[in-house]
């Protein structure tokens, strides 16, 4: 089973919002997924209550007890972290096969990702940017992905942009691409799934 950690040290990253919608894009392609809430403030799981849908499986899990989680035949697991320092965070991300670190294209957010990127390289785990929250216009983007660079770390092609079907359909217990399936925001998210099933070695 592969495993990505989505990893922000920075409460408003998006990281728990990315982290669902590729959950459920990732169990539409046609993999068996598992959310993993291991988030004190239980966003996923308070998302995952407003579901009327079984798939993909949510558990509410501690950093500690991810390493004996019974993943019970899922071809993936898309693990959900605290947006702070928690105990265990490093241990939940020495699981990984990928780090994915949300940031959004303003100062003081990427300013935050330096702890991130430490907690990465002390795991010694493939890790990648991702940019959300993007304007349609302006440099910010341009000039976030030339900061991020010197961190080391691929940054995904695609960028999510700041669009209002990611909160309503979170509010739905939906992901954008079943609530506005031909939608924008559903594109980017397939397109993110797309790229990191590169990222994790798979071309199909």
């Amino acid at each position: 089973m592969r495993s990505i950690v989505f990893l922000s040290q920075k409460g408003g990253s998006g990281k728990t919002t990315i982290a669902v919608h590729i959950a459920v894009s990732a169990q539409q392609s046609g993999e068996r997924v598992i959310l993993v809430d291991t988030d004190p403030q239980s966003s996923a799981s308070t998302w995952a209550a407003a579901r009327t849908v079984p798939e993909p499986r949510i558990v509410k899990s501690s950093v500690v007890e991810c390493r004996n989680l019974k993943t019970q035949g899922r071809t993936i697991a898309v693990i959900d972290t605290a947006p702070h320092s928690v105990a265990g965070v490093d241990l939940v991300a020495s699981l990984a096969d990928l780090i994915l670190i949300p940031c959004r294209p303003s100062v003081f957010d990427l300013a935050a990702t330096a702890t991130s990127v430490n907690i990465a390289k002390a795991a010694r785990r493939p890790a990648a940017f991702i940019l959300n929250a993007c304007a349609p216009r302006g440099p910010e983007t341009k000039q976030a992905r030339e900061v991020l660079k010197k961190h080391g770390f691929p940054i995904a092609a695609v960028t999510i942009g700041d669009r209002k079907a990611f909160s309503r359909a979170i509010i739905t217990g939906e992901a954008v691409t079943e609530f506005e399936p031909h939608g924008k925001a559903a594109q980017e998210v397939m397109a993110l799934w797309q790229w990191l099933k590169m990222q994790l070695g798979d071309s199909s």
